[in-house]
């Protein structure tokens, strides 16, 4: 099925510039081996949590700004720029937009995994998920598996969409490199944000899979199939966002199907 979805960009622009685009789902993936570097700890916990403050589950913060965009926040750990494949440090085949940024297409997981240098996660179940093109309005692209960075290589951004039944699934990753830590002496480790119009229902709740992995819940209730049910993460010191759209029950028993195929 494809329906229009909001596909929030992660560090894409500053964080008090949320850019919302529409995007055709989904895709298939191949997943991969735990990542070299820093594990980082989880908290585990199985409760509602409340709305004040910075929460953290997995090392992941959500945190209400001032303009009512709510931020993630860490969750990171920085990998060695050197361990980057000499593809990526070339740009080998990106596109440059007109903010600067580098963006590039890829038709498997496998190359994309190839192309990164790194192994970023293992999970069956979207590994068994039908593939389908997305297409991203605002940077006008088209494809099954996308890698978004900036010259400098101080993150990237790794997005991919799937279809599980009737539903649409996107998964958002972000790899970050040292030169992130060496070069922003002020960053204080918000990495996303997104916000909703007044009126749209937001709950949170944390969900442990029988792998451990710990995810933070968060249940948007806009009516019929408009709902969405997103999962926030730390894999191996990478912020993970999982997001199904689709009617309130069948988007989060579709969330936790995808979370319990996890391998950590």
């Amino acid at each position: 099925m494809k329906k229009e979805q909001i596909f929030e960009l992660m560090n894409a622009v500053p964080p008090d510039l949320v850019e919302e685009a529409d995007i055709q789902a989904p895709v298939k993936r191949r997943f991969s081996k735990g990542v070299r570097g820093a594990l980082i700890a989880a908290c585990l916990c199985l409760a509602l949590v409340g709305t004040a403050g910075a929460i953290r589950f997995s090392d992941v913060g959500i945190v209400k700004g001032e303009d009512g965009t709510t931020y993630l926040q860490g969750g990171m750990a920085y990998y060695p720029h050197d361990d980057l494949s000499d593809q990526l440090k070339a740009m080998e085949g990106m596109r440059e937009t007109k903010n600067g940024l580098f963006i590039r297409c890829f038709d498997s997981w496998e190359e994309l995994e190839s192309f990164i240098g790194f192994d970023l996660m293992e999970n069956p179940v979207l590994d068994a998920s039908p593939a389908t093109n997305f297409s991203h309005v605002f940077y006008g692209v088209n494809g099954k598996y996308l890698v978004i960075t900036r010259p400098a290589l101080t993150n990237i951004m790794i997005y991919g969409s799937y279809e599980v039944g009737d539903t649409d699934i996107t998964v958002q990753a972000e790899l970050f490199t040292d030169r992130k830590a060496d070069q922003s002496e002020d960053w204080d480790e918000r990495f996303y944000g997104f916000r909703y119009p007044e009126g749209i229902k937001m709950e949170r709740g944390v969900y442990t899979a029988p792998s451990g992995l710990a995810a933070q819940l968060l249940e948007v209730k806009r009516g019929g199939d408009r709902d969405a049910a997103r999962a926030v993460f730390s894999l191996n010191g990478i912020p993970f966002i999982v997001k199904v759209d689709g009617s309130g029950a069948e988007a989060r028993a579709v969330l936790l199907q995808v979370l319990d195929g996890f391998e950590v």
